[in-house]
């Protein structure tokens, strides 16, 4: 490994060197935030920072939610109501893994999914059904197949609305 001050000499004594410094232990561009060290390569070579393009792809959204939640939260009680949503998360999940499907976000009794075939969304969403009947759930399910957006905090574009 070069020594951090032995980096920064060469780039002083080198005309028209910028130095820049990153957090992290490590010297090794590809560990950390790359993205972070080629923007900045690319606008010292280009003179402007580039807009990167986000990663879109063709994806069939899944959106769940419980008939009624708050009404039988209410009648259940808190304690047997959190027993009741964990139980529909477990068969949510188990159907999301059988059908390939990944969780991109759960608030409360609802869940966000996506799959890369509406085929699988369809086949999950009925399964999904089928298995939180036995809890004495009913949910509704909505599917949608479009563009989507992907990046570090989730899933969006106009196929998510």
């Amino acid at each position: 490994m070069v020594p951090v001050g032995a980096s920064r000499y060469m780039a002083e004594c080198i005309p028209g060197a910028k130095y820049v410094e990153y957090p992290g232990d490590d010297h090794v561009m590809w560990y950390g935030d790359a993205d972070a060290v080629l923007d900045a390569i690319e606008e010292f070579l280009t003179g402007s920072k580039g807009t990167r393009e986000l990663d879109r792809v063709l994806a069939t959204v899944l959106f769940t939610d419980i008939v009624d939640a708050t009404s039988r939260a209410a009648a259940l009680g808190d304690r047997r109501w959190k027993e009741l949503l964990a139980d529909h998360h477990t068969c949510v999940r188990r159907e999301l893994a059988q059908h390939r499907g990944t969780e991109v976000d759960t608030a409360g009794d609802g869940f966000f999914a996506t799959f890369d075939g509406p085929a699988r969304a369809i086949r999950c969403a009925r399964g999904i059904v089928d298995a939180v009947r036995g809890l004495g759930l009913e949910v509704r399910a909505g599917l949608h197949t479009g563009e989507c957006e992907l990046h570090e905090k989730g899933v969006t574009g106009i196929a998510v609305h």
